[in-house]
């Protein structure tokens, strides 16, 4: 097989990497790239397929398991986005905040969100405090 049929396979198997991210296509691209060389030197077809075989399993088995730990691939929970991503998160009080039912008012990226506090220590405007949890549309707040 000419060298060009390999190089031709590494690129195909590295855009489809690029498009999954999940360390498969990665192996099977670098085993392609060692077959081409070894094409290019003359090799036989059945030496390019064993090369191109037991570098992208090789690959696949001893550096795909520690690449996902170390890039935290899928292993990282669920993104959190909207409302939920702001617990944790800093805010600023906006207007005066505690635990009576008319919520006072937090600033947190970028938003102005109502909020009560968890404790029913009183808030004042300007206090950084943070965001603890979420309750009905109101984010419950405690001084930092």
């Amino acid at each position: 097989m000419s060298a060009w049929f390999w190089i031709l396979a590494a690129v195909i198997f590295i855009v489809i990497e690029i498009t999954n991210l999940a360390f498969f296509a990665l192996f099977a691209a670098a085993g392609a790239l060692a077959a081409s060389v070894v094409s290019a030197v003359g090799g036989p077809a059945a030496l390019q397929v064993i090369v191109f075989a037991v570098v992208a399993l090789g690959g696949l088995v001893v550096l795909r398991r520690p690449l996902l730990n170390t890039f935290g691939h899928r292993r990282a929970g669920a993104l959190k986005s909207g409302v939920a991503a702001l617990v944790g998160q800093q805010a600023t009080v906006v207007d005066r905040v505690d635990r009576v039912e008319v919520a006072g008012r937090v600033h947190a990226r970028g938003e102005d969100w109502p909020a009560i506090t968890y404790d029913d220590t009183p808030c004042e405007p300007g206090q950084v405090v943070e965001v603890i949890d979420i309750e009905k549309t109101r984010l419950v707040v405690t001084a930092s």
